[in-house]
């Protein structure tokens, strides 16, 4: 662990980290964006429930014409619906939104730059392939995991945007360049001997196609509109930057493909916690990005004023959580299942819970009202109503039955006052409690365990405690004595507040 601690007079080195000082060092780390700016943004939820539609977009704020990799996943088990790759020319904006159908859900765009594949003019339907079908045990696998196959599931889940390269051949950005607001020639990029990638031997008008490597700039947002309704739950995606791998010519991939995903990331990863910065070396991509999103606990508000009928719901995404979790039926005989760090469950029907009451792993929570009046309950006997479980890859906590989102991958927890806050708290114990597997849990360091917990731990022997997650609070309010005319329905969007607990083992 390399760990430095922060003065005052040091404050310009964290913005300096935060923003483009990292990214531009041969000794380049993923970390978390100080200033909205990055390679990668991870959205942590969409939905077309409760008669929303989601709307989004992503900008290039940079000179250079950029080539990214678009992947929505549904919210249950994280199985991928589209991915598509989108070319941006300079200074270009891309806006879109996933809309409800008979069945599922689709995503639409009226937008002109170019896609590849082409988005048809009435839209691309989300997909079931990857969770339908004969059940398979294991982590990735296309098939049947013990929930429904039903396109319902693509309703609700969320969707991350990874630059893949910068394009600096001529004709190329020539072609997706917009000229009276529509790119030259969209075919170039579509077709299907396109190669931008780090091997690529193609040439273009003369010249390599071959893409250069991501550099950052982009921008993101997304707003949850329930147009019948009246309200807008606008949010910023979560931003990481210096996510390709220093020595990576380029990340690309061939649209369709399954990468690059958050696997993809360095295997260095930079964090401030508690007045330092620590730095950590991973066996995978997919361990520095947890770790830049590991908290063992989230804040936020919640309100339930009589007078405006108001509610709470919170979104909490693992959006990590789908390379570490396996399938796995609990009725065979045999499981040849591995678990892995951070995560203490598999999954089946009903999703992979974490935490669970059981002997090992609990969800502690307190309650405290505007006063600072507190309740709270441990030990993993919370009265009826208590919800301790986060079982999906984009779960929903409503707060007395508020139901504000609508989701089917939701968790109810009965709040005791009218108004206040609530801290959820994510603990891990000793090798203790019965917490034994047969096959243990591997941890982010390579090492297997028999007995396994809630955290994960580096190369260079840093352990984060908790589970990575990203998130917000939403709100609604009614008005129930507006005028006439008057819009009466209000909503609210807040991001989660965290608190992180990294620790080294002695040597």
């Amino acid at each position: 662990m390399q760990k430095f601690k922060i003065k005052s007079l040091s404050l310009a080195l964290v913005a300096t980290v935060s923003s483009v000082g990292i990214a531009n060092t041969v000794n380049a780390a993923v970390h978390l964006s100080g200033n909205g700016l990055g390679q990668v943004l991870i959205f942590p939820y969409y939905t077309t429930r409760a008669g929303m539609d989601t709307y989004l977009s992503v900008l290039n704020t940079t000179a250079s014409s950029k080539v990214l990799k678009v992947n929505f996943y549904e919210g249950k088990n994280s199985r991928e619906v589209i991915t598509f790759n989108l070319h941006l020319s300079p200074y270009d904006m891309w806006t879109a939104a996933i809309v409800n159908t008979a069945n599922g859900a689709k995503l639409v765009t009226a937008d002109k730059s170019c896609t590849a594949p082409r988005i048809p003019a009435d839209g691309k339907e989300f997909m079931n392939f990857t969770f339908w079908g004969f059940a398979l045990e294991g982590i990735g696998i296309i098939g049947g995991d013990g929930e429904t196959a039903s396109l319902d599931r693509t309703r609700e889940g969320y969707f991350e945007i990874i630059e893949m390269g910068t394009v600096t051949n001529t004709a190329i950005n020539t072609s997706i360049t917009h000229a009276s607001g529509v790119p030259a020639n969209c075919a170039v990029v579509q077709a299907v001997t396109m190669d931008m990638g780090p091997n690529s031997v193609l040439e273009v008008g003369g010249q390599s196609a071959k893409a250069d490597p991501p550099t950052g700039g982009l921008a993101g947002t997304a707003s949850l509109i329930n147009v019948t309704g009246g309200t807008d739950y606008g949010y910023e995606p979560t931003v990481l930057e210096a996510f390709a791998p220093s020595q990576a010519k380029n990340i690309w991939y061939v649209p369709g493909h399954i990468y690059p995903d958050l696997t993809s990331s360095d295997r260095t990863s930079i964090v401030i916690s508690g007045g330092s910065i620590v730095t950590s070396n991973w066996n995978n991509g997919e361990d520095a990005v947890s770790a830049l999103l590991m908290h063992d606990s989230i804040i936020n508000e919640s309100i339930f004023d009589q007078t405006t009928l108001s509610g709470t719901d919170w979104v909490i995404t693992m959006p990590t959580k789908r390379y570490k979790v396996p399938v796995h039926n609990p009725a065979l005989a045999a499981d040849t299942t591995q678990l892995y760090s951070p995560f203490t469950h598999k999954f089946w029907t009903g999703g992979a819970c974490e935490p669970i009451n059981d002997n090992y792993a609990f969800l502690f929570q307190s309650f405290w009202n505007r006063e600072g009046q507190e309740v709270h309950y441990l030990y993993g006997v919370p009265p009826p109503g208590l919800a301790t479980f986060l079982c999906w890859g984009a779960n929903v906590v409503t707060f007395n039955s508020s139901h504000v989102l609508g989701s089917f991958n939701e968790s109810n927890i009965s709040i005791p006052f009218e108004n206040g806050w609530l801290k959820m708290t994510f603990k891990t114990y000793d090798e203790c409690c019965n917490n034994y597997q047969p096959l243990g849990q591997m941890n982010g360091n390579g090492v297997a365990s028999q007995y396994i917990s809630q955290s994960i731990t580096s190369v260079n022997g840093d352990t984060y405690i908790g589970l990575p997650t990203i998130g917000f609070m939403v709100q609604n309010f009614i008005n129930q004595n507006a005028a006439p005319g008057v819009m009466a329905t209000y909503g609210g969007n807040f991001n989660h507040k965290y608190t992180t607990s990294i620790t080294h083992a002695p040597f």
